[in-house]
């Protein structure tokens, strides 16, 4: 059977063409590194941070990682970086000539800014810029603009419950007020202060049945309502200082000021650019120039062994 692959030809042509060949991959190498230079290419920096979800309430079947890689893909923490960092000129895209420009600005952000789940159920967060301090602010206000969607979530039902609270708060208050003007005209009115008490004194000193005592009578005539609207003054008070506390509680719990988010890697300035990565656009160009040139001089080759 022939061989497929001879190995002492492959030598002898290497051996042959080897000028041509360290030709090549000294142009490659030469051609590579200046292609992948800053004057070709504009490095950019990376800021990255890793963080826990916290303090939130889960919705649905999400994990908690799963529920803070969906919030920090939103259109309105993305749009907010945009507008920020004028991402659309940052990038050198122009609104007014580029029908797309809100397709592209997309993409470049999403090229730019990536969010991963790391193994230990943690998120990380990578930022890519030309300026090292850019990347940096932008990671940091990312983190901000996190907690201040969950804090709006989070609390955004709880706003609800205040405004009830607080309107049935202020409609008890009327009621309670109401029956406490009744009452208090009564006790002026009909001298009726303490139906229980006066009733017990009067009694013990053998006035309750006098004619000539008016607070007797009022009492007799008046004591039924008196006590009528005396207890459902104490009702609407309890009910009214429970709406009260239910409501400061939830007021207290809305000016809470809470973190979603717990740091574990907080993002840094780069001191060291991590695109483009000259050394392995170098690699992969020598090894594709090379293969290139191994290729049409085998066929070169064969051209020369057919005639």
């Amino acid at each position: 059977m022939e061989k497929v692959f001879d190995l002492s030809k492959f030598i002898a042509l290497i051996l042959k063409w080897k000028i041509h060949f360290s030709i090549v991959f000294l142009a490659s190498v030469l051609i590579s590194a200046v292609a992948s230079s800053s004057l070709f290419i504009k490095p950019k920096f990376k800021s990255t941070e890793v963080i826990y979800p916290t303090n939130a309430k889960p919705y649905g079947t999400e994990t908690p990682v799963e529920q803070m890689l969906q919030m920090l893909e939103a259109n309105d923490i993305r749009t907010a970086i945009i507008s920020k960092y004028h991402l659309l000129s940052h990038y050198g895209i122009d609104s007014l000539e580029d029908p797309y420009f809100l397709t592209n600005v997309n993409l470049e952000y999403a090229e730019n800014i990536t969010f991963n789940k790391t193994k230990y159920e943690s998120v990380e967060i990578e930022v890519l810029d030309y300026s090292p301090d850019t990347a940096l602010l932008m990671a940091k206000d990312i983190i901000a603009l996190y907690n201040l969607k969950m804090h709006n979530i989070q609390k955004g039902s709880m706003v609800e419950v205040e405004r009830t609270l607080n309107a049935q708060m202020l409609s008890k208050k009327q009621e309670v007020d109401k029956l406490d003007s009744v009452v208090k005209n009564m006790r002026i009115q009909y001298g009726i202060l303490d139906y229980g008490s006066q009733v017990k004194y009067l009694s013990k000193n053998g006035k309750i049945d006098d004619q000539s005592s008016s607070v007797a009578q009022n009492l007799k005539q008046y004591g039924g309502k008196y006590i009528s609207l005396q207890n459902e003054l104490d009702q609407a008070r309890s009910l009214y200082n429970g709406i009260k506390y239910e409501h400061e509680n939830v007021v207290k719990e809305l000016n809470r000021k809470l973190d979603y988010t717990l740091m574990v890697v907080s993002p840094e300035k780069s001191d060291k650019k991590a695109y483009p990565i000259r050394w392995l656009i170098v690699l992969i160009s020598v090894i594709s120039s090379m293969v290139l040139a191994l290729v049409v001089v085998s066929v070169h080759e064969q051209n020369l062994a057919s005639k």
